[in-house]
């Protein structure tokens, strides 16, 4: 699913890993920071709302709410974290394609590739 791979990318650049319990309750500043990442990430680049992202987390709406409001503000003060942001969003937008992303709409993409790849694993091309 997208998030697990938007999960994948922050815990590859930052080391933090988001499907960490102890992670997701730490309120120390480079934990809230990804998770910030995480919710922005998700809010702009799909359809998903606050409450699925946070859902997805286990987080709740308003603390999605109050951290992707608050990102910006971080990100100027904080020069290394734009960077930061800037590399997992730039890795996002590549995973996803330049497409719009809803939950339906990967589920059948994913559902489609699959089908293909069962079709065609036998063919041997080179023949």
């Amino acid at each position: 699913m997208i998030t697990k791979e938007l999960i994948n990318i922050i815990k590859e650049e930052t080391s933090i890993d988001l499907n960490n319990k102890d992670v997701i309750n730490c309120r120390d500043r480079e934990f809230v920071e990804a998770r910030a990442i995480y919710y922005t990430l998700l809010r702009q680049h799909t359809k998903m709302t606050y409450t699925k992202i946070g859902q997805s987390i286990g987080k709740n709406h308003a603390t999605v709410m109050h951290a992707a409001d608050a990102l910006p503000f971080w990100i100027q003060q904080d020069k290394s974290l734009g960077y930061t942001y800037e590399r997992i969003q730039t890795r996002f937008k590549q995973l996803l394609g330049g497409v719009e992303v809803t939950l339906d709409n990967y589920a059948r993409l994913l559902k489609d590739y699959r089908e293909l790849k069962e079709k065609y694993e036998g063919v041997n091309l080179l023949d």
